[in-house]
């Protein structure tokens, strides 16, 4: 049997933390990374766009919320990332809102938005054998999203590449032309193509870069082949044993997202699956512990 490149390539079950630990500590902060690391992840997911002026941050949304972000200076509730610079999406406190949705999460009180370069910095510092998956938030709907691939992608690879993280990491993005792009200029290091449910995989769909679902390719396993990528990320309701099959006959290997019930965590370490992202990695850690025991003889 092939053995696939990655986390999972020593035989281990890739648990990755969502956001950091999503639902044990607000999101892409510090803290949440912390908390990933003290649960025991062997990996982490996080979000990563440039800013105005050309600084890569770890932040999901394209605007900043206001059930997520506290202005402490100028109200910047609402504006776009990409509009503001560094120093002013510093005056924001992102961890102080806790999400109703994620009963138990906690505050990380006066938390900044981080650079790409701190947070892996503080991981090689505390957890030096974690796997990033770096995720390029680029809508190509956007005009000014696409004009900052190639600025994102030359950022996050020279972060990476700073610490000696480029055969450490997966360049992960729903937009498939940041794949194929990343394949010329960083074939050395591993992408994993997202794919979300009835979104991704369609006619005319604008994220699957050069390849034109039902027409160059008739797969979705395929279709992430053909643009470079070495993981398929789909959206876990997609996932079951037939879609592993498929995948590994690609040469895939998969990683679904994201997975907070123990149950359905449970089904999918079982289909096969090689890792799972969870808001809540300590119920993966939980589950695949208790898998490992039930298939160890007495």
């Amino acid at each position: 049997m092939t053995t696939l490149p990655g986390p999972w390539a020593a035989g281990r079950f890739d648990v990755e933390g969502h956001r950091g630990a999503k639902g044990l500590v607000v999101e892409n902060t510090l803290d949440s990374f912390a908390a990933a690391y003290a649960a025991g992840v062997t990996g982490v997911e996080l979000d990563v766009r440039l800013t105005g002026d050309g600084h890569v941050v770890v932040w999901h949304d394209a605007v900043l919320l206001p059930y997520k972000c506290l202005p402490t200076g100028p109200d910047l509730v609402g504006a776009r990332v990409d509009d503001l610079t560094l120093a002013q999406l510093r005056t924001v406190d992102v961890g102080s809102l806790t999400l109703p949705d994620h009963p138990g999460q906690q505050p990380a009180p006066g938390a900044r938005i981080s650079t790409l370069a701190e947070v892996l910095r503080h991981g090689v510092e505390h957890a030096p054998g974690v796997w990033w998956t770096i995720e390029l938030k680029i809508d190509p709907r956007d005009e000014r999203e696409v004009a900052a691939r190639r600025p994102l992608l030359e950022g996050v690879l020279a972060d990476v590449r700073a610490l000696g993280l480029e055969r450490q990491c997966f360049v992960h993005s729903f937009d498939w032309s940041v794949l194929e792009l990343s394949a010329d200029m960083a074939p050395d290091v591993l992408r994993s193509a997202l794919v979300e449910s009835s979104v991704t995989w369609v006619p005319e769909s604008p994220l699957t870069g050069s390849v034109v679902p039902g027409e160059t390719h008739h797969d979705v396993c395929e279709g992430a082949v053909a643009v470079g990528a070495q993981v398929i990320s789909p959206e876990q309701a997609m996932v079951d044993r037939a879609f592993v099959e498929r995948a590994r006959e690609a040469g895939l290997a998969v990683l679904p997202w994201t997975v907070n019930d123990p149950g359905r965590i449970a089904e999918l370490v079982d289909v096969g699956v090689d890792g799972i992202v969870s808001d809540y990695p300590d119920r993966v850690l939980e589950v695949v512990a208790s898998s490992a025991g039930a298939a160890t003889p007495a």
